[in-house]
């Protein structure tokens, strides 16, 4: 019998009918939906996903459609639907069947976007002509990738190369069409072509997911006033807007949904318009937006500022009649000459001091209707931003925060509390997520506990609605100087500059992973986050906040790197550390400088390359922790003089807290902790100089003031002697 090489090929035998003909396609795939919910049919070219009961809030109703009938070709509709069907139900039998076929479950989001990849392949291969899977080439999968490698044209802008990660979606459509070869029923490619054979998608376009995270941090220009307005807001402001907010809700609860002020309410709101007379009150006016639209209408006259349904609820109903307002047109132009218009809420409002002086002023000027929703829309904007940046949460987490998700505080030792926050983990879990907690410290919960006072939506109801950063703060900075309150409360301008979940989170770590005891905005300790953040990883280690305790420690890692390097460079050029560390560290230093001649001899090149450099200090890098006010090099755990206080040799990590860096052996002053050490000495000096502080004290001060200045010098002489001493 002859034998046929392996990689022959046979000619395929098209299917006749479908494998997921007459299928209920949520049934094979697990999707629940609700009660009453249409139920999407393999030969529906719509399929509407709009009742799943298990969607996350990530997921548009936009993204809840999938409309097959966007693909132009018949034909390719059905090839669409047989693959994401398989990937939405990978343990169908037919598809278990199929050997290339992806084992893991694709979410319908996931999908979703791959739909909208097969329209616009599709569509393409329609435009140039190409009437059946069968004539699609290598060279036509090249030109598709390459058109859609750039970015779409904007007028005044040039076209630019897309990155890999956006372009790797479009490879990976094509492949799938290869990989599902067995399953299709209507169309397919020429047996034995494979796009880009041999190589995945990731290589075709040179993606390399294990990079370094690109997002940027928020500049610390704009992230500072950002959080000052956000946490004035939420302290200051925020529980008397929620107080008026609680008080109108509350009076206007019991007001009757039609009807309006008639003839016969006329004398009762007569007495009321003689009080306001009597009293000198002004009558309510309405807001800017009323205001603007009343102009638009060509509405003039005395009383276009008039709010006639505040005026209205003063006799308790909604709105007037039209007999009964005409009949009080007259008495309320004289009255309105009188007594003049002002918005009816917060005419006395409570006063608040200033951010830049502290001069205690009004928290707001009266209100009128549409005033107090903005107000309260962007002090919710002001909550999700505090939550954001002083959380690490993603997006995905944010939005699944929930009316009610604040959980009972925790008791700490030393009488804290300890706050948490129930959400859900989207990322990597399955379709729909699974509950999860954040430890947060107190700012967080404040603001949080806030937004649901603000909102007054019933639990389980979404708490910030849209997490568009961008948008919202765009709208916070517009109404902060249209209304003047940014000068009322005497805070600094937000600049302009990109902002979202991604870069506040990236703030987060990388201020947390580089300055572990110092501030990320006033009143804000790093170390605060830091300790919540560690807690919560260790109490639920499956789940959200291990994700970002991995990026801290990620970002930890790459700068305590860079701070080894610096030391080293700086001790190459004759600038050494002080300290009772520094002999040793500048001996292990010597050591590496002593490699890098030893391969300069063999390859010049390499004193050129500062990733070999910083592969022989990455161990001594692993000892470094970082302190307020000097390096601890911990390599030797017994030498440690913290653990030795603490009577804990054996501990794996120093006590930085407890360090006295002037006697500890293991650490070191570098020119960037000479600050610290200064101005310590200059607040002590204020101390003993002070008549109000005790004779006792300033004699116990007065060591501590000499130990300083003391460090300061061996700093100074260090940066001055020779590069051969110590």
């Amino acid at each position: 019998m002859m034998r046929l090489p392996v990689s022959a090929t046979f000619p395929r035998h098209r299917r006749l009918a479908s494998v997921f003909a007459q299928v209920d396609v949520c049934e094979i795939a697990g999707l629940r939906l609700a009660d009453g919910s249409v139920r999407p049919r393999f030969e529906q070219d719509r399929w509407v996903f709009s009742g799943l009961m298990d969607a996350h809030r990530m997921m548009s109703e936009r993204e809840q459609i999938w409309d097959f009938t966007e693909i132009i070709n018949p034909l390719w509709r059905v090839v669409a639907k047989e693959i994401l069907l398989a990937m939405l139900a990978p343990q169908y039998a037919a598809v278990l069947e199929c050997a290339q076929a992806l084992r893991a479950v694709r979410s319908p989001r996931t999908l979703y976007g791959f739909l909208e990849k097969y329209i616009e392949w599709f569509n393409w291969l329609t435009e140039k002509g190409i009437t059946s899977l069968n004539g699609v080439s290598q060279e036509l999968c090249e030109r598709y990738l390459e058109e859609h490698s750039w970015s779409v044209p904007r007028p005044g802008r040039p076209r630019r190369r897309l990155e890999p990660y956006s372009t790797v979606a479009h490879v990976k459509i094509l492949k799938l069409i290869a990989q599902y070869e067995e399953l299709l029923s209507n169309d397919s490619y020429e047996a034995g072509f494979v796009p880009w054979k041999g190589k995945t998608a990731t290589q075709v376009v040179g993606y390399k997911s294990k990079g370094p995270n690109l997002t940027p941090p928020v500049p610390d220009a704009m992230l500072q006033p950002l959080l000052a307005t956000c946490l004035h807001l939420v302290n200051e402001v925020g529980p008397h807007l929620a107080d008026l907010m609680e008080t109108v809700r509350a009076s206007r609860a019991g007001l009757p949904t039609s009807g309006g002020v008639t003839l016969a309410q006329l004398p009762v709101l007569r007495q009321v318009l003689e009080r306001m007379r009597a009293s000198g009150e002004p009558l309510p006016a309405v807001d800017d937006v009323q205001l603007r639209k009343r102009t638009t209408l060509g509405e003039e006259g005395p009383l276009k500022h008039l709010g006639w349904e505040a005026l209205a609820r003063t006799v308790g109903v909604r709105r007037f009649g039209d007999d009964a307002r005409q009949s009080l047109i007259p008495e309320l132009t004289v009255l309105a000459a009188e007594v003049g218009f002002q918005p009816p809420l917060a005419r006395q409002a409570a006063l608040i001091p200033r951010v830049v002086d502290g001069e205690l002023v009004p928290w707001t000027p009266p209100l009128a209707d549409g005033d107090l929703f903005f107000m309260v829309d962007h002090a919710v904007t002001a909550c999700l931003v505090v939550t954001c940046a002083l959380s690490g949460m993603r997006t995905s987490e944010l939005l699944e925060i929930e009316a009610g998700c604040r959980l009972p505080a925790v008791p700490t030792p030393g009488g804290g509390q300890r706050f948490r926050l129930a959400s859900r983990l989207i990322k990597g879990q399955k379709f729909g997520g699974v509950p999860d907690e954040w430890v947060v410290i107190e700012q967080v919960d404040c603001a949080v506990a806030l937004a649901e006072r603000l909102v007054d939506r019933p639990a389980g109801e979404a708490l910030f609605g849209t997490i568009d950063l961008a948008g919202r703060l765009k709208n916070l900075r517009g109404w902060l100087e249209r209304t003047g309150n940014r000068e009322r409360w005497g805070l600094s301008v937000i600049p302009q500059g990109p902002l979202n979940a991604r870069m506040l989170r990236r703030t987060l770590s990388l201020a947390i992973a580089e300055r572990p005891g110092g501030l990320l905005a006033a009143k804000v300790a790093l170390k605060h986050i830091s300790v919540a953040t560690t807690e919560g990883y260790a109490a639920r280690p499956g789940g959200s906040q291990r994700l970002f305790h991995a990026e801290i420690e990620e970002a930890e890692e790459v700068h305590h790197v860079q701070l080894t390097v610096e030391a080293f460079r700086d001790v190459q050029a004759g600038r050494m550390p002080a300290g009772p560390g520094a002999r040793s560290l500048i001996e292990a230093f010597h050591h590496v400088d002593a490699q890098l001649k030893d391969a300069a001899c063999t390859d010049p090149k390499v004193l050129k390359d500062d990733r070999h450099l910083e592969g022989l200090l990455r161990k001594q890098a692993k000892t470094l922790h970082v302190g307020a006010a000097n390096f601890c090099w911990f390599r030797d755990p017994s030498k440690a003089l913290c653990l030795r206080l603490a009577g804990t040799p054996n501990a794996t990590k120093p006590l930085v807290g407890m360090c006295d860096s002037a006697r500890c052996p293991q650490a070191t002053h570098h020119p960037c902790h000479r600050p610290v050490w200064a101005g310590q000495a200059t607040a002590i000096d204020v101390f003993i100089e002070s008549p109000r502080v005790a004779k006792g004290e300033k004699v116990r001060l007065i060591p501590e003031r000499d130990r300083a200045l003391r460090v300061v010098a061996e700093i100074d002489d260090a940066q001055a002697a020779p590069a051969g001493e110590d």
